[in-house]
Parts: C-alpha cells; structure tokens; sequence
C-alpha cells in the first residue's frame, strides 16, 4: 500500500470540514486546486471534469515535476558550459592571432612578419567591433534573464523562501541604488537599479523607502506614496519611511494628511528636526501661523541651525504682520546658510511689506541669482519696482513670473495695477480679470478692475466691482 494514500490534507475553503479528496489539474484553471465533497457539491471544476484527479495523484505528480525540474535545470547548465567552451575558443583565436612576443616576431620570416603587422594595425577597429557586440548581447541575455526572473514571480508565492543568494545580490543592488540615490543624486538611475533589487526581494524595507525618497526627490510624488506605503506594511514604525509620505503628502498640498502622517513619524521619533519641519510647513500653508510657530521652536530646541525651521518661523511670523520679528528670523537663517533661495525671498517679501522696496528688489535679485525661475522671487521683484513707480519694468517682471505660473494671483495683479498706472485701462481689466478667475475674492483685482472702468466712464460696471472689493475688505477700502 502506498504510504501517500493515508495521507489527509484539510479542505483550503476554512469553511469545509472535510478533507482533500480530489486535485484540479487544468491549466487555465482559476479555483482551489486541492478541494474537498462538499466542493464538488458545490459545483466546483464541473466545467473541466476530465482534469479532476484522486489525492493521491498529486503525489505523483510533484515527483514527475520535481524529476522534469532537475533535467531542465541540468540541461541549461550544459548549454551555459556550451557557451563558456565557444567564449575561449573565442579568446583564445585573439590571443592567437594578435598576442604574440617580440621574440616571437623577429621569428617570424618576413612575409608572416607583413601579415602579422597588416592585421595588428586593425586590431582597434576589432576592438571596438567585439566589444560593442559582446556589450549588445550581454545587455540583451542580462534583460531576458531579469524578465525570467520576474515572471517566476517567486516573492508572490506563500510556500516560497527566499534564498540567501537572491537576498544577497538584493542588497548588493540596494547598496548601489542607495550610492546613486544619496552620494550621485542620480535619482533615476537609483529607481532603476533599487527595482532590481526588488525583483530579488520585494520586501527589502530600506530600497523600498529608497525608490519612494528617488521618486520624491523627482517630484513624482503620488508614486513615491505607493512606495512608501509598501516600505510601512513591512515596518510601520519606521520614521523614515513615514516621512517620505509625510513630506511627499505635504508636496501635493494634502496638508491635513501630512500633519497626521508626520505625527505618526514623531510618536516614533519627537526629535526628528525634518519631520518636526513637516508638520511646520503644512500648519504655516494651513493659515495655522501661530501652531506653526509653536512647532518651528520645537525643531529649533533639537537644531537652532535647521535652517528650513527658521524660514518657516519667519514666514509665519510675516503672515501675521510681525514684519520686525520676521526679519529676525530670517536673518538666523541666512546666517546658516547664505544662499538659501527659500529665506532670501523670505527676507525681500519682508522688506516689501515695510515700504524698503529698493532693498526688497536687492534681496529678491539675490534669490534669483541662485534659481531665475523662483516665481514667488519674480513676483516681489515686480511688485516692488511698480511700488517704486517702474511700471513698465514691473510689467516685464511679471511676465516672467506669469511665464512659469499663468495663474499665479500676485503677478496677474500687478500686472494689472502696473498697466492701469499706465493709463492702459482696457488691458488691465482683463489681467484684474484673469486674478479673478483664480482667486474671485482678491480685493486687489477687484479695486484694480473698478478704477479702471471709473477711468473709462463705465461708472455702472464700476460700481459693481467696488461694491465687491467693499464687502471682501471695507477697512481696506477706505
């Protein structure tokens, strides 16, 4: 009797209690392969009957696979070995033909010398011959491989345990993509390499959090998300991981989710001063300038250097019109780092917002001369000089900022004020028009747009746009 008939395996459906009694062998089968009478019951494998065998066949058949599997394996063995034989005869026949001693030559009588130094004097061009085609076909063996190696889709199966090899060559690819990633700044090439590393083992933690921070620092940052999360069901407590969701949720302008998400990071670690900046920068965009504040000193408690958190506190401060305490801070940070293009528009926005526009032009030049498309710079520049009466220049400067942003609100208006100042009233509604398209509630537009169709003597169209600048902002009006 065989000892595989007593053999009793329990029914995959959790909600059979019997045993295994058959075994589907249909390939294009989709169902439990192992399953029990009350499966049959059921009406499980009907269409595919004649594929249906006893338990006991399975058995016979994981041995046939397992004898099927050997000979495959030692049959590309033999054709690799076939392979390598045909590769040294290759290099022998160079060495042969090219490698010889000067002993050698001075031999040779002197036809064979003619011959030898006819085909030497080609040898760069077979050089280079070889090796492009060894490269080509290298490239091409390697790529299929990968592709082999993907379609095993081992990681996927439940009964698979990965091996010390695939781990090892995993990490050696993770090292490498990690060096392109931090010390190359090639980002792609690092996205490249650390998706071979998972194609080895699809769980190693550090290249997932690796290809999320790559794919953040592309500014792809829904994909770097889809990484992240897939480096957090492995670890969910790892601050570096939670940060690069954080910041990358943060870079979408899903303020509230960073802020939960950053939080979870700083249950973790409350020390982490990017993360603490985090939660900094999405409170300050939330309008939350006095929380923002309150968190940008926790991160200046660990580090009174970060220069990311001084900015912050600067910014914050200057939205709630502390223009002296902003400058303060903005000044902490410029001492850390000079050519900060984040804190010296900070500083020139400032100083815009005190009257001092001619040092506001220097300090936003400053700025551009590190990054010429830094809008937010151009827009200062630009509403500093038409606060200086340089209307036309103003416009120009505008442009440039309108060139990179179309919808950027500040640059349409005063783009708008600056045309009206220069008597170009019909123009300039149509620029107060294009703010309002996308902000319907700028008070500057809307006072822009009613001067000038006062200028034009539409006193009814006029009196409309002042009527809605008035109840956005009555103090201001007046």
């Amino acid at each position: 009797m065989n000892q595989n008939d007593n053999i009793s395996i329990k029914c995959p459906n959790s909600e059979h209690t019997n045993n295994v009694k058959l075994v589907c062998f249909d390939e294009s089968c989709k169902g439990e392969r192992l399953y029990c009478i009350q499966c049959i019951k059921n009406g499980i494998h009907v269409s595919h009957s004649q594929n249906q065998e006893e338990l006991p066949k399975m058995f016979e058949h994981i041995q046939r696979v397992e004898i099927e599997c050997d000979d495959l394996i030692n049959k590309m063995t033999k054709q690799m070995d076939l392979l390598q034989q045909d590769f040294n005869l290759l290099i022998q026949g160079i060495r042969s033909k090219y490698q010889i001693s000067t002993q050698q030559f001075l031999n040779l009588n002197s036809q064979q010398m003619n011959s030898y130094v006819q085909q030497s004097v080609n040898f760069r061009s077979f050089e280079f011959a070889i090796k492009q085609l060894l490269q080509i076909c290298i490239n091409q063996f390697q790529s299929q491989i990968a592709k082999s190696i993907s379609e095993l889709q081992l990681t996927e199966l439940s009964y698979y345990q990965i091996s010390n090899l695939y781990l090892n060559k995993s990490e050696e690819l993770y090292q490498k993509g990690y060096k392109l990633y931090s010390d190359d700044k090639q980002y792609d090439e690092a996205i490249k390499i650390l998706d071979k590393a998972l194609n080895f083992n699809s769980k190693h933690q550090f290249a997932l959090w690796c290809k999320a921070e790559s794919l953040r620092m592309l500014g792809q940052y829904n994909e770097a998300i889809i990484s992240a999360d897939k480096a957090l069901q492995i670890d969910q407590k790892n601050c570096n991981s939670l940060y690069s969701k954080a910041e990358s949720l943060r870079m979408l302008g899903q303020y509230n989710k960073a802020i939960i998400w950053a939080d979870k990071a700083l249950q973790v670690n409350p020390k982490q001063c990017n993360l603490i900046s985090t939660k900094v920068e999405s409170l300050r965009m939330l309008g939350q300038y006095n929380k923002a504040i309150i968190w940008a000193d926790k991160a200046l408690q660990v580090d009174p250097k970060h220069c990311y958190s001084l900015y912050s506190k600067a910014e914050s401060l200057r939205m709630l019109g502390q223009y002296n305490e902003a400058i303060i801070w903005v000044d902490k940070a410029l001492q850390v780092d000079p050519k900060d293009c984040f804190s010296l528009y900070s500083k020139a926005e400032i100083l815009k917002m005190v009257g001092q526009y001619n040092e506001a032009v220097i300090w936003a030049d400053k700025a551009l001369q590190l990054n010429p498309k830094h809008c937010n710079s151009l827009s200062t520049k630009a509403d500093s000089l038409r606060m200086l009466g340089q209307y036309n220049e103003a416009v120009i400067w505008a442009d440039k900022a309108l060139q990179l942003n179309p919808k950027h609100c500040n640059s349409l208006s005063t783009k708008a004020e600056s045309l009206r100042r220069l008597g170009q009233y019909n123009e300039a509604i149509i620029w107060a028009d294009k703010s309002l398209q996308v902000d319907p509630k700028d008070f500057f537009s809307l006072r822009i747009k009613g001067d000038s169709l006062r200028l034009l003597k539409d006193y009814k169209e006029a009196l409309k746009a002042s009527d809605q600048s008035l109840s956005i902002n009555p103090i201001q009006y007046k």
